[in-house]
């Protein structure tokens, strides 16, 4: 990894939850610079997770919650692999926004920071890529 890519991503450990995390993930969706980010930095978290996700859950029609979505690139990597009823959630409405269509059955602006209102029992799988970090969901 150059020094440019660790110079790109200190910023994203330095936040704080709330306002500050939500602002900043704003901005990097701009001409679609999140994605390009993850292209540019060989970011191979949704196709490793999704690697492992199928091994423990042959079922392809298991209802499936993307906690944390972001732009989609893991529900991307969940359709490619036969899943198909799957939610997505996260706390940027802007990454939200960029999600691609087709990919996601239902999407939701939430913060995993708070208490969730999704009835117990709801999916039979839920996957949480890249999401518990320095100022983005804290552990329980």
């Amino acid at each position: 990894m150059s020094q440019k890519d660790i110079g790109n991503k200190i910023p994203i450990y330095k936040l704080k939850a709330g306002k500050e995390v939500e602002d900043y993930y704003n901005v990097w969706t701009v001409e679609n610079k999140y994605d390009k980010d993850m292209v540019d930095w060989k970011y191979s978290g949704p196709q490793e997770t999704i690697d492992l996700f199928k091994k423990h859950n042959p079922k392809k029609n298991i209802k499936i919650l993307d906690a944390g979505c972001g732009t989609g690139l893991v529900g991307v990597e969940l359709k490619k692999n036969g899943f198909t009823d799957i939610d997505g959630a996260d706390f940027s409405q802007k990454m939200l926004d960029l999600v691609p269509k087709n990919i996601y059955k239902n999407l939701f602006k939430i913060d995993l920071n708070q208490k969730v209102n999704i009835q117990d029992n709801s999916y039979e799988g839920i996957t949480c890529v890249g999401t518990f970090t320095f100022g983005h969901v804290n552990p329980p």
